[in-house]
């Protein structure tokens, strides 16, 4: 009889044990992280840069769809639809910087002939823009096309579109700009660009 409790006194106390043991024990669930992944078109993002770094206007706007044509035009017009901004920005920078060097950031003639330029050649800009290149992806799973566009004016055609307007609209005014410090700028910009395309950058 003592042997049958003591037996099962064993048992009990073994049982405890490994519940106890088996209790304390955490999993320990492996820390997850995000995947991380280039963009496919970080190439397009950084010529579009150098082409606005040298006095040019570009964008790079992507569509989706399962038909490859349209995923281009989507993109394309995306693009077209950040031109205008950029082109805007541009023209915005410029007069500023002419106005900072005259000295003269009241003066209405030169407000009135820069909105005049912006006005004016937005869309003239825009439908004189280049697709310069266009990359495509596809999902796998859904069969969708995503295409992204580089579209670009390049230094040259913006930068003269830019002072014929000024011309043609404000011809004294033009004259004071063409002395500019400013102006002097703008050339130079298309010059380097010339240059950097010329070697192949």
């Amino acid at each position: 009889m003592k042997k049958y409790f003591l037996f099962a006194f064993v048992l009990v106390f073994a049982l405890s044990m490994i519940t106890a043991c088996g209790g304390g024990k955490k999993t320990i669930k492996p820390l997850t992280t995000d995947e991380v992944f280039e963009d496919p078109f970080q190439d397009m993002i950084d010529a579009a840069n150098a082409i606005i770094d040298g006095g040019g206007v570009a964008s790079v706007g992507q569509g989706i769809s399962k038909r490859q044509d349209l995923a281009k035009k989507k993109a394309v017009t995306d693009a077209q639809g950040q031109l205008a901004e950029i082109f805007n920005t541009k023209v915005q920078k410029m007069k500023k910087s002419f106005q900072e060097e005259i000295g003269s950031a009241d003066d209405s003639e030169i407000n009135e002939a820069f909105t005049t330029v912006t006005k004016t050649l937005t869309s003239t800009m825009l439908q004189g823009a280049i697709t310069k290149k266009v990359k495509y992806t596809k999902n796998k799973e859904t069969g969708q096309l995503t295409a992204a566009a580089l579209v670009a004016i390049e230094p040259n055609k913006v930068n003269m579109s830019i002072f014929d307007e000024m011309k043609k609209s404000k011809p004294k005014l033009y004259e004071r700009f063409r002395a500019s410090q400013a102006y002097d700028e703008l050339n130079k910009e298309m010059k380097d660009y010339e240059k950097q395309q010329d070697s192949g950058f």
